[in-house]
Protein backbone atom coordinates (compact mmCIF):
# COMPACT_ATOMS: atom_id res chain seq x y z
CA UNK A 1 0.00 0.00 0.00
CA UNK A 2 1.36 3.41 -0.94
CA UNK A 3 1.87 6.14 1.62
CA UNK A 4 -0.91 8.22 0.06
CA UNK A 5 -3.34 5.32 0.21
CA UNK A 6 -2.43 4.71 3.84
CA UNK A 7 -2.97 8.38 4.72
CA UNK A 8 -6.29 8.39 2.88
CA UNK A 9 -7.46 5.40 4.88
CA UNK A 10 -6.50 7.08 8.15
CA UNK A 11 -8.00 10.49 7.32
CA UNK A 12 -11.46 9.71 5.98
CA UNK A 13 -12.91 13.07 4.99
CA UNK A 14 -16.38 14.14 5.95
CA UNK A 15 -16.79 11.89 8.96
CA UNK A 16 -17.66 12.30 12.60
CA UNK A 17 -16.58 9.51 14.92
CA UNK A 18 -16.27 8.44 18.53
CA UNK A 19 -12.55 8.70 19.37
CA UNK A 20 -12.80 7.38 22.93
CA UNK A 21 -11.64 3.85 22.04
CA UNK A 22 -14.28 2.44 24.39
CA UNK A 23 -12.96 4.21 27.50
CA UNK A 24 -15.53 7.03 27.80
CA UNK A 25 -18.10 7.08 30.59
CA UNK A 26 -20.77 8.59 28.29
CA UNK A 27 -22.27 6.46 25.53
CA UNK A 28 -22.75 8.38 22.29
CA UNK A 29 -26.09 7.32 20.81
CA UNK A 30 -26.04 9.65 17.78
CA UNK A 31 -23.77 12.23 16.20
CA UNK A 32 -23.91 14.37 13.09
CA UNK A 33 -21.97 17.17 11.42
CA UNK A 34 -23.62 19.37 8.81
CA UNK A 35 -23.24 20.74 6.30
CA UNK A 36 -20.45 18.42 5.37
CA UNK A 37 -18.37 19.47 3.60
CA UNK A 38 -18.49 22.82 5.37
CA UNK A 39 -19.31 26.01 3.45
CA UNK A 40 -16.62 28.69 3.71
CA UNK A 41 -17.78 31.69 5.68
CA UNK A 42 -20.61 29.78 7.35
CA UNK A 43 -20.97 27.72 10.49
CA UNK A 44 -21.39 23.95 10.55
CA UNK A 45 -23.27 22.19 13.33
CA UNK A 46 -22.07 19.31 15.49
CA UNK A 47 -25.03 17.55 17.13
CA UNK A 48 -24.49 14.87 19.77
CA UNK A 49 -26.79 12.71 21.83
CA UNK A 50 -25.28 10.82 24.77
CA UNK A 51 -26.33 8.61 27.63
CA UNK A 52 -24.88 9.80 30.95
CA UNK A 53 -24.56 7.04 33.62
CA UNK A 54 -24.51 9.34 36.68
CA UNK A 55 -24.44 13.03 37.58
CA UNK A 56 -21.27 14.95 36.66
CA UNK A 57 -20.65 18.08 38.72
CA UNK A 58 -17.96 19.68 36.54
CA UNK A 59 -14.98 19.00 34.32
CA UNK A 60 -13.11 20.26 31.26
CA UNK A 61 -13.67 20.43 27.52
CA UNK A 62 -10.54 20.24 25.37
CA UNK A 63 -10.64 21.31 21.72
CA UNK A 64 -7.85 20.18 19.40
CA UNK A 65 -7.49 21.17 15.75
CA UNK A 66 -5.22 19.83 13.03
CA UNK A 67 -5.11 22.05 9.92
CA UNK A 68 -3.54 20.54 6.80
CA UNK A 69 -1.86 17.91 9.01
CA UNK A 70 -0.35 20.57 11.33
CA UNK A 71 -1.59 20.34 14.95
CA UNK A 72 -2.55 23.68 16.47
CA UNK A 73 -2.40 24.49 20.18
CA UNK A 74 -5.45 22.99 21.93
CA UNK A 75 -7.78 25.05 24.08
CA UNK A 76 -9.33 23.91 27.36
CA UNK A 77 -12.53 25.32 28.85
CA UNK A 78 -14.63 24.63 31.91
CA UNK A 79 -17.34 22.12 31.02
CA UNK A 80 -20.03 24.07 32.89
CA UNK A 81 -19.11 27.24 30.98
CA UNK A 82 -19.87 25.58 27.65
CA UNK A 83 -22.93 23.69 28.99
CA UNK A 84 -24.54 26.26 31.32
CA UNK A 85 -28.06 24.88 30.76
CA UNK A 86 -26.94 21.33 31.59
CA UNK A 87 -24.57 21.77 34.51
CA UNK A 88 -24.34 19.81 36.63
CA UNK A 89 -24.85 17.17 33.97
CA UNK A 90 -27.64 14.87 35.11
CA UNK A 91 -27.79 11.10 34.57
CA UNK A 92 -29.89 10.20 31.53
CA UNK A 93 -29.87 11.61 28.00
CA UNK A 94 -27.76 14.66 27.11
CA UNK A 95 -28.30 16.38 23.75
CA UNK A 96 -25.89 19.10 22.62
CA UNK A 97 -25.59 21.25 19.51
CA UNK A 98 -22.40 23.21 18.81
CA UNK A 99 -21.71 25.73 16.09
CA UNK A 100 -18.35 25.44 14.31
CA UNK A 101 -17.16 28.44 12.20
CA UNK A 102 -15.39 27.87 8.88
CA UNK A 103 -13.69 31.09 7.82
CA UNK A 104 -13.27 32.14 4.18
CA UNK A 105 -9.48 31.85 4.44
CA UNK A 106 -9.53 28.13 5.31
CA UNK A 107 -8.59 25.67 2.60
CA UNK A 108 -7.65 22.04 2.96
CA UNK A 109 -7.99 19.34 5.58
CA UNK A 110 -9.37 20.10 9.03
CA UNK A 111 -9.59 17.58 11.85
CA UNK A 112 -11.03 18.70 15.14
CA UNK A 113 -11.48 16.76 18.31
CA UNK A 114 -13.65 17.49 21.35
CA UNK A 115 -12.70 15.70 24.59
CA UNK A 116 -14.62 16.03 27.84
CA UNK A 117 -13.20 14.91 31.18
CA UNK A 118 -14.51 15.07 34.73
CA UNK A 119 -12.57 16.59 37.65
CA UNK A 120 -10.89 13.21 38.30
CA UNK A 121 -9.59 13.21 34.68
CA UNK A 122 -11.94 10.38 33.64
CA UNK A 123 -12.85 10.59 29.97
CA UNK A 124 -16.52 11.48 29.57
CA UNK A 125 -16.58 11.53 25.76
CA UNK A 126 -14.40 12.11 22.71
CA UNK A 127 -15.62 13.04 19.24
CA UNK A 128 -13.50 13.69 16.15
CA UNK A 129 -14.60 15.34 12.91
CA UNK A 130 -12.51 14.95 9.75
CA UNK A 131 -13.47 17.28 6.93
CA UNK A 132 -12.19 19.31 4.03
CA UNK A 133 -12.89 22.88 2.90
Amino acid sequence: MSLLAALASIYTFGSVSDCSKGTALFTITSMSFSPDPPVKGQNSTLALSMTVPYDIQSGTAKYSVTYNFIPLAPTVEDLCTILPDHCPIKAGTLNTISSVPFYDSLKGTIIFKVEWKDTSNNELMCVSVNTRV
